[in-house]
């Protein structure tokens, strides 16, 4: 199983517009973020976990020519927006797409996305995509998954759990039931969205305590924000705990 950081970034990305900060105007390339997405490939099938407004570009970036599932976290702009970018893979594979999330996600899905379900989008190509409520383990693209409940401020979202590899972004805290499930994994890919603290976010801080309690083998941090230079963090984070870059690919045995 291939895990490919798409993009690492925060709801604005990095460069942010109009800032001048050290970290937007930066050369390291680790500093350039697009917002926070993964693809995980595994026996000749690609799943992505939400899509981004930079879908389109990650996916030539990575060089990704087949999908067969998106998972998504919530529904929030910079986690699903690109969503209309996936009628390219129907045109290649010629059937539509499940997307997967929960309750509320696919209700803002079918509200944004209107034209998709109702067929209004004349003249341009339409993306075809079957909406699949979770709340219980699933499989798709043939990766068998376990949803996660994450507490994004006040809204629960989802993270994802797949072998011994999980996926939780924008959380500011973890429900016990879901720290119970990510607990010694081979992978924890974690938000981590600066030094200081914020009502939606966890900070570097309280997601370096969190993988010391989970103990992975591994742990990489995601949905990072310009205040954090990739070097400098770098240098200061304890053994085992990454910030990751776009681009940057893990692999692990696939899983069972």
């Amino acid at each position: 199983m291939k895990i490919t950081f798409l993009g690492t970034g925060t709801s604005q990305g990095i460069p942010v517009i109009g800032c001048h900060c050290s970290v937007c105007l930066s050369t390291d390339p680790r500093d350039k973020r697009r917002r926070a997405s993964i693809a995980i490939q595994s026996r000749g099938k690609t799943v992505i976990i939400d899509t981004t407004p930079e879908f389109r570009l990650q996916v030539l970036d990575a060089r990704i020519d087949r999908l067969d599932a998106v998972l998504l976290t919530h529904a929030h702009a910079d986690h699903l927006h690109g969503l209309d970018d996936i009628r390219g893979f129907n045109h290649i594979q010629s059937h539509p797409i499940p997307c997967y999330g929960d309750a509320l996600t696919l209700k803002i899905v079918r509200e944004a996305f209107r034209y998709i379900f109702e067929g209004a989008n004349f003249g341009g190509g339409l993306p075809e995509i079957t909406l699949n409520e979770v709340s219980s383990a699933f499989t798709a693209g043939g990766i068998p998954f376990e949803p996660l409940e994450v507490m994004h401020g006040p809204l629960r979202i989802l993270g994802y759990r797949f072998g011994r590899a999980a996926y939780i972004t924008d959380a500011s805290s973890l429900p016990t039931a879901t720290e119970l499930r990510l607990r010694e994994l081979d992978l924890l890919i974690l938000n981590a969205l600066r030094y200081e603290q914020h009502p939606t976010h966890l900070s570097v801080a309280e997601s370096i305590d969190i993988a010391r309690r989970l103990s992975p083998r591994r742990t990489l941090f995601t949905h990072i924000c310009h205040r954090l230079s990739h070097a400098a963090v770098s240098a200061e984070l304890p053994p085992g705990v990454e910030l990751a870059w776009d681009g940057i690919a893990v692999e692990l045995p696939d899983p069972a």
